[in-house]
């Protein structure tokens, strides 16, 4: 082989090497960290593309990842400030700070995004143990919860990492349980709420009743008061008219007794009847037109029964005459018939 050959390839390959340690590529998600004997003293490049450097050892370029990372806590079990244990696993986002000095502190503080991920991760653990265990459980269970406020809390005990570089970007919780024991005491207490709540529906429920049923019972009696007042207004005006009607009446014993007569006789004949009786009984002798007449011109049955048997008190027997009707007995009559008219 021809030497001057194999010292022009040997040329170029040494050139293609040199040249390849003194390039380096950023891409559009990553930040670059330029070193000089270890140490980053060039700066941070940011802007994506092919760029020079000095080769090893005078100068290195560290790629960091610039885009959204993700870390997350195992479940735990956490006590709550009532004492109450929960079963909580949370996670962070965080990235690179790209302003100012961010990437070159991030680098300074944990040199690789999997070293940075370890050391954050413990941090995020204290930082959430701490969180929560300063609510109580029925603060971060429930429509009333306090989430949002101690994802807050969080996110205060993880501002140190500011100064190393790192941004948290978002924290919250992904899964929050109760262990089995906590889970009884949890229902069992619930339990005890929900009937002491009823309890006081049920008395409030009582109350409201007991309300209605007084303002009714006033207004029952308003009304009867109402009632028997207006009743016994009717009453006496109907004894006035009654006595007016008894005064005159009185004067003709044989007529009021006579009206009795034909009155219960209307009553009784006013429908459509057919019946078969003797007409020798009050008010039926009306009917009989050779009944004996009594000196009035009034005719007079043969047998007096009560002759309100339809529509009076009954307080005769058929075995009474006209003359055995009492003083009582006709006045009676005659306020019985008063009132009909009336």
């Amino acid at each position: 082989m021809n030497k001057p050959f194999v010292i022009v390839i040997g040329l170029v390959l040494l050139a293609s090497l040199l040249l390849f340690s003194m390039t380096f590529t950023i891409k559009y998600h990553e930040v670059g960290i330029k070193t000089r004997f270890g140490k980053a003293t060039d700066g941070v490049i940011t802007e994506p593309g092919l760029g020079f450097k000095w080769p090893k050892p005078i100068n290195s370029v560290i790629t960091l990842d610039k885009r959204l990372q993700m870390i997350e806590t195992p479940l735990e079990t956490i006590q709550t400030a009532d004492g109450q244990q929960l079963v909580v696993r949370a996670f962070m986002l965080w990235k690179i700070n790209e302003e100012g000095n961010g990437p070159l502190d991030f680098y300074n503080s944990y040199a690789t995004t999997e070293d940075a991920e370890a050391s954050l991760r413990n941090e995020f653990r204290t930082a959430v143990t701490r969180g929560v265990s300063n609510y109580r459980f029925n603060e971060l269970i429930g429509a009333d919860s306090k989430i949002a406020q101690a994802e807050s809390d969080i996110r205060d005990e993880m501002k140190n990492i500011l100064e190393k570089g790192v941004v948290p970007v978002t924290i919250g919780f992904r899964q929050m349980s109760l262990s089995a024991k906590t889970t009884r005491a949890v229902v069992s207490r619930m339990n005890a709420e929900r009937k002491q709540l009823a309890q006081i529906e049920r008395i409030k429920g009582q109350a409201e009743a007991q309300r209605i049923k007084s303002e009714a019972l006033i207004d029952i009696e308003k009304i009867m008061a109402f009632a028997n007042q207006r009743a016994e207004e009717i009453r006496a005006q109907g004894d006035i008219r009654a006595a007016r009607y008894l005064d005159d009446m009185s004067e003709d014993e044989d007529l009021a007794v006579f009206l009795v007569w034909i009155d219960a006789l209307e009553r009784i004949l006013n429908e459509n009847t057919t019946f078969i009786l003797e007409t020798n009984v009050a008010p039926f002798h009306l009917a009989d037109q050779n009944a004996q007449v009594n000196v009035n011109g009034i005719p007079m049955p043969e047998k007096i029964y009560d002759i309100s048997q339809n529509n009076l008190n009954p307080a005769h027997r058929a075995e009474k005459s006209k003359g055995d009707l009492s003083q009582e007995d006709i006045e009676t009559a005659l306020a019985e018939k008063g009132s009909d008219n009336e």
